[in-house]
């Protein structure tokens, strides 16, 4: 009976480790369908032969119009998509807890990561509504607060990899068809 039951309890908790590395308490949802802009910069980040290529989503309106304005980790290279078929029209774009993403492949661990923009640790422990966006350092390899001064490591699962240990990125479950990116709680 005592074996049943441990193994009843193990069973519980390993059917819940994933549900810990995925941010749920900061809302998320975005779709991208790569062959409706397929000279978008962002698509190089989707593609897993070119792991550890990260690239950042955030979003303005323009005149009534949704872009996306994405950057490359070497800070300069940009570019403004403009969000204008039905489809994409229809649906809505909530990029977590400061409008902005990080999206790309792992050198590292050869998985896609899509981690919020905002510095985990100074969103919880200083003022919740207040937006920590992060920059690129490290060559776009990390990326880093300067309220707390923390590095994180965008290869390594987003874990602290500069300054006072914390929390690691607040990272989105992300799957990529080829052809669509859906990022989400």
């Amino acid at each position: 009976m005592t074996r049943v039951l441990i193994l009843v309890m193990l069973l519980i908790c390993s059917c819940s480790a994933d549900e810990f590395e995925y941010c749920t308490d900061r809302q998320c949802y975005f779709v991208y369908d790569s062959s409706i802009h397929n000279v978008c910069i962002l698509n190089n980040a989707l593609n897993p032969l070119s792991s550890g290529v990260f690239c950042q989503v955030k979003q303005e309106p323009k005149n009534g119009i949704r872009h996306l304005i994405l950057q490359l980790q070497d800070g300069k290279t940009t570019e403004e998509v403009a969000i204008t078929t039905a489809t994409e029209t229809q649906r809505s774009c909530i990029l977590g807890a400061g409008n902005g993403l990080v999206i790309g492949y792992s050198s590292l661990h050869q998985q896609l990561y899509a981690f919020d923009l905002q510095c985990p640790n100074c969103l919880k422990t200083h003022y919740p509504y207040v937006k920590y966006a992060l920059q690129w350092s490290n060559n776009g390899n990390w990326l880093k607060c300067s309220t707390c001064q923390r590095s994180y490591d965008l290869n390594n699962g987003g874990i602290v990899a500069s300054g006072e240990s914390g929390l690691k990125l607040l990272r989105y479950r992300s799957d990529y068809t080829g052809q669509t990116l859906f990022v989400r709680n």
